[in-house]
């Protein structure tokens, strides 16, 4: 019994212990490159962004945690280059909740719709696992099933408002290609009565 069992230790610990090591090292540069595009909407660098964006696929803006792939926006990465420029008032989706159509330039959703916490400040920041759990159907992992999803997660500040309703999350989902993470999706979501 010893004996079988220093075979199975020896065969399968290694693959585990180097397959670990991969996905912490994915996860390392997808967490790298979406630090690195909220930065890029934080300074509203378009060029910076544009880097990001994945060529073929562009990047698609969710205003809520259901990814709708036939009304969501998709910019190019020539539109994201542009994106604090773009004076054009394009429709993003609804509210959810009220079911308010948002139609905004790019530079006023970012504001409302990217930036209106400090995700860089989030209190968690997860790979593949996302926290956030609204009223709303949250499809992205069916949507992007070769997408890595990197959600940051704001909690509600101590002592102010309801905390199992008053948060927000920003996931950015990313694809690689030729060994680069690029963006494809930036999705909203917060608790919305």
């Amino acid at each position: 019994m010893a004996m079988v069992f220093a075979m199975f230790s020896c065969t399968d610990v290694q693959p585990v212990k180097s397959q670990a090591s991969s996905v912490e090292r994915a996860n390392s540069e997808v967490l790298e490159a979406s630090g690195a595009v909220l930065r890029a909407f934080v300074a509203r660098d378009g060029k910076s962004l544009a880097a990001r964006v994945h060529p073929k696929k562009g990047v698609r803006f969710s205003s809520s945690a259901y990814v709708d792939m036939e009304k969501d926006i998709v910019f190019s990465a020539a539109q994201a280059a542009q994106f604090w420029k773009d004076r054009k008032i394009y429709a993003w989706g609804f509210v959810d909740g009220s079911g308010d159509a948002i139609e905004l330039n790019p530079s006023t959703y970012a504001e409302r719709h990217i930036l209106d916490h400090d995700f860089l400040a989030s209190s968690t920041v997860s790979v593949d696992s996302d926290r956030a759990r609204g009223n709303t159907s949250n499809n992205a992992a069916a949507v992007y099933p070769q997408g890595t999803r990197v959600e940051y997660y704001f909690s509600p500040v101590s002592g102010k408002g309801v905390a199992e309703f008053d948060w927000a999350a920003l996931r950015l989902v990313f694809e690689k290609a030729d060994g680069v993470w690029l963006l494809v999706a930036v999705i909203h979501d917060q608790w919305s009565p």
